[in-house]
Parts: structure tokens; sequence; C-alpha cells
């Protein structure tokens, strides 16, 4: 999340407005200190217009098997 936000040029205060949070959620949410909801997600893959895969890009392997997103598969 932080890396695509970073390429868009945005600051955390600028992605928490247009979501509605405050700048700390959105810290929480980069560092891990906050669990994601489904909701959360989405609204993530909204606001930095990307797609769940580029969303979830960097996550290793046994994180995208619990959610059963296999690398291998297409």
């Amino acid at each position: 999340m932080r890396a695509i936000r970073a390429r868009r040029q945005e600051r955390q205060e600028d992605l928490a407005a247009e979501r509605g949070w405050s700048r700390p959620v959105v810290g929480d949410l980069e560092n891990g200190r906050r669990r994601v909801t489904v909701a959360d997600v989405i609204a993530l893959c909204r606001a930095l217009d990307v797609d769940l895969r580029e969303l979830l890009r960097g996550v290793d392997d046994d994180g995208l098997r619990v959610l059963g997103l296999d690398r291998r598969r297409t």
C-alpha cells in the first residue's frame, strides 16, 4: 500500500482525506497495526486505482495461500 501511494506521489494525508479516514489510520494500515476489513480492501483498491493483485504485491506465499490466492494460479 505504501509503495503504491508513493508511486502516485500521495501523502498519507491525501489518501486519508480521499477515504474519509484520519492520517493515523493510513499509517496504521501501512505498518500492519490495524486489521484490514474486506470493506477496507475494496476502498483501498478504489482509492489507489489498483486491483487486488497489485494491492497484495509483496505478500509472502503463505499469506497468499491462506487467502486462496496461490501465485501459481493465473
